[in-house]
């Protein structure tokens, strides 16, 4: 990787010449497309149940604002064993909802001497989102598969 920019892509003046240590990209988005404004293109999440299961995607991007702030972010979190979720929004946000359901998942999973089914993580994460609406930023897909429905997104 050189530190000579490409139209429509700035680099930060970082030291190094074959890595860039600080993984900071300014996208030119008005540039690029031709008009005055920013685009903004968002996270890209999905999950897709078929009859063995469920694939879950995601795109690899975090942003702040029109800034690419880390290119190999991981938007799939596993909560449990066969249960994860599709994050979007607010990495902070979306991180510690994820953090309190994977712990009560794992508490009630102990409790009950089985493995929790899906539609409790969904249930958890639309307990906490709900609660806290107004102060959250945060899109979650949850999926997985347990053996009372198999596959599930939610």
């Amino acid at each position: 990787r050189t530190s000579t920019p490409t139209k429509g892509t700035t680099r930060c003046a970082c030291p190094s010449i074959n890595t860039h240590p600080c993984a900071m990209d300014y996208v030119d988005a008005a540039a690029a497309s031709g008009t005055s404004q920013a685009v903004s293109t968002g996270t890209t999440i999905m999950a897709v149940r078929y009859d063995g299961g469920v694939v879950l995607g995601a795109d690899s991007r975090t942003s702040t604002g029109i800034y690419v702030a880390n290119r190999v972010s991981d938007k799939l979190t596993a909560v449990h064993d066969r249960i994860y979720c599709c994050r979007s929004g607010s990495a902070a946000d979306t991180q510690a909802v994820s953090d309190y359901v994977r712990r009560f998942l794992s508490e009630h999973a102990m409790d009950k001497g089985k493995l929790p089914t899906v539609k409790t993580a969904s249930n958890l994460f639309q307990q906490i989102c709900y609660e806290h609406k107004g102060k959250l930023m945060a899109g979650i897909i949850c999926a997985g598969w347990d053996s009372v429905r198999g596959g599930q997104v939610f």
